[in-house]
């Protein structure tokens, strides 16, 4: 056989050495495909529609009473480039964002605590510390807007009974605290989760890695750093983009302890849309803000989530 026909005569035994293609399996492949078609349905109705209309709205200019909306194209998001006020909410946003790693770091003491063997009724401790991230926004809103009230609510209450007199304010009527106290009560509802979280993934952690790092000479601190943190590094980027993700479209609890004030201290960005929508009607403005919001979202959690990556040996 000369050299030119023998790559033909390899190809003539690998077709025959394949299967022959049953008559059905082209059959079995479309009704994979309409298996999927009602999910797909429902995605698209629910979420892909939504989506695009908002980014028609986005487009016009509607007050959500007329019949139709009046096409402006890009004027939205021309005005809002120079919108001060929305730069403000964004920027309470961030500020949310940087607090909402006080209640990551709580979750990480207390999973800490909760994983060591000497600790008895752990699951009960578990499941009570947890209770926090079972229960309603609004409900929680409403129970700390109780607390923080100046004359008759717990906080003050406590505080005048310690003799720490000087310390009680109005926490929601004070533009210097009223971003804190409403932070601290997310942070009330989150550290649990992250809680949770991380102690699974300290429960996952062989124990002969610090036996080993113990034998080495590594005190606590330097187990800590070059054991722990690495075998949590996965579950600690997923709270970092789920808090990220919920404070920056975080609204329940702006709307029901302060309605953005005093003055705008506490307005965040869905909260700044909500107004725009149904208080001042300035539908297709609030559709913009919107998608800018979305867009902000996507691409930070997109170039975190890249850089993670990244880091992985």
């Amino acid at each position: 056989m000369t050299s030119a026909a023998a790559p033909a005569a390899v190809r003539t035994r690998t077709r025959a050495a394949e299967p022959p293609r049953r008559p059905g399996a082209r059959r079995r492949s479309l009704r994979g495909y309409w298996l999927v078609l009602p999910a797909l349905a429902l995605y698209a109705a629910f979420l892909l529609w939504p989506i695009g209309q908002t980014v028609w709205l986005s487009l016009t200019d509607w007050n959500g009473l007329t019949a139709s909306p009046t096409w402006t194209g890009l004027d939205n998001y021309r005005r809002l480039i120079g919108d001060e006020r929305f730069f403000g909410s964004l920027g309470n946003n961030l500020v949310w964002v940087a607090g909402s790693w006080l209640a990551q770091g709580l979750g990480l003491l207390l999973a800490a605590i909760l994983s060591a063997s000497w600790i008895r009724g752990r699951t009960l401790y578990r499941t009570l510390l947890f209770v926090p991230a079972t229960m309603a926004l609004v409900i929680v809103g409403i129970a700390w807007d109780q607390i923080y009230r100046p004359e008759t609510g717990l906080l003050n209450v406590a505080l005048e009974h310690a003799g720490l007199e000087s310390l009680t304010r109005g926490w929601l009527s004070e533009s210097g605290t009223a971003m804190g106290a409403v932070i601290a009560t997310a942070n009330w509802t989150y550290y649990g989760f992250a809680m949770v979280i991380l102690l699974g993934g300290l429960q996952n952690i062989d124990p002969h890695l610090y036996e080993a790092a113990a034998l080495d000479g590594a005190n606590a601190r330097q187990r800590f750093r070059h054991v722990t943190v690495p075998a949590l590094r996965n579950h600690i980027t997923l709270l970092v983009v789920v808090s990220f993700i919920n404070t920056l479209k975080t609204f329940d609890l702006v709307y029901v302890m302060t309605n953005g004030g005093p003055g705008h201290s506490t307005e965040v960005v869905a909260y700044y849309i909500y107004a725009l929508a149904f208080v001042t009607h300035r539908v297709g403005y609030a559709a913009a803000a919107a998608v800018v919001l979305t867009v902000i979202i996507l691409v930070i959690t997109v170039i975190f989530l890249r850089v993670r990556e990244r880091e992985r040996p």
